[in-house]
């Protein structure tokens, strides 16, 4: 899966992109910014520093911990994302929690009064019909 994150960085543009080349090396990441994975480029006309592809969670928090640090926009598939956007999961309620309960349980039995209905019901009401 491709993916696309970016920060841009309005000042502090070099000593960001060196402290992340650090990072990057401290997670093995050395001078090969162009992996089969991911490709992480720099900007400095625009200020952003963005990797793209299949890149591994720890440039992920290693472009986290620079935006931070120097107070950019961390920026997912070209939009802006903010910490408080992520999706808040609610847990069930018990009672809905016993209705997918049911659920699995009953869908199986009724499949197969089902289907046992049609083998022996159908042919049987046939059979009684012609005799």
């Amino acid at each position: 899966m491709s993916q696309v994150i970016s920060i841009k960085l309005p000042s502090h543009f070099k000593e960001a992109c060196i402290e992340f080349q650090r990072e990057l090396e401290v997670l093995g990441i050395k001078n090969n910014y162009k992996c089969e994975d991911f490709l992480i480029s720099f900007d400095g006309e625009s200020g952003e520093i963005r990797c793209e592809g299949a890149f591994p969670d720890s440039v992920y928090s290693a472009l986290k911990k620079i935006n931070k640090k120097y107070d950019g926009k961390l920026f997912y598939e070209d939009e802006e994302w903010e910490e408080g956007h992520e999706e808040q999961v609610e847990e069930m309620s018990n009672l809905e929690k016993i209705k997918i309960i049911i659920l699995i349980i009953f869908f199986p039995v009724t499949l197969i009064y089902l289907f046992l209905r049609a083998l022996v019901w159908v042919p049987f009401k046939i059979w009684k019909a012609t005799r």
